[in-house]
């Protein structure tokens, strides 16, 4: 087992406030899965969640490390939860072949947010 790649992002919470009542969920939808959105909207502060989904997203982009990567339809890469809440990353269509050319195995990834921040870093792993 080897690392492909690593890939971080960070973003300001207070963007994904203003994306979220401008763009209501037409915006979720396009970006986030339905299981992203949901969990979000069953927190406290759904921007933070929805932020940190975003910059994990991100990161998965960066960790692949390839500018032949075709532009990415957002929600197909979904950030899941296991059954003790720690993140992971499904990756479905196009960016999950993609990986898969690359002999990507698995993305690894962890999230953090704050008041006015978002944070993630993903790890992609190859056999």
């Amino acid at each position: 087992m080897k690392l492909l790649g690593v890939g971080t992002d960070l973003v300001a919470v207070a963007r994904f406030v203003r994306l979220t009542e401008r763009g209501g969920h037409r915006f979720l939808d396009r970006w986030f899965s339905r299981d992203e959105v949901a969990y979000a909207l069953s927190c406290h502060e759904p921007a933070r969640h929805i932020a940190a989904r975003f910059a994990a997203k991100e990161a998965v982009l960066k960790s692949l490390r390839s500018a032949d990567l075709p532009p990415p339809h957002w929600a197909e890469i979904e950030v899941t939860r296991d059954s003790s809440g720690l993140p992971g990353i499904r990756l479905h269509g196009a960016t999950q072949a993609f990986a898969r050319s690359l002999g990507v195995s698995s993305v690894q990834v962890t999230l953090a947010h704050d008041g006015q921040y978002a944070t993630a870093t993903a790890v992609a792993v190859v056999d």
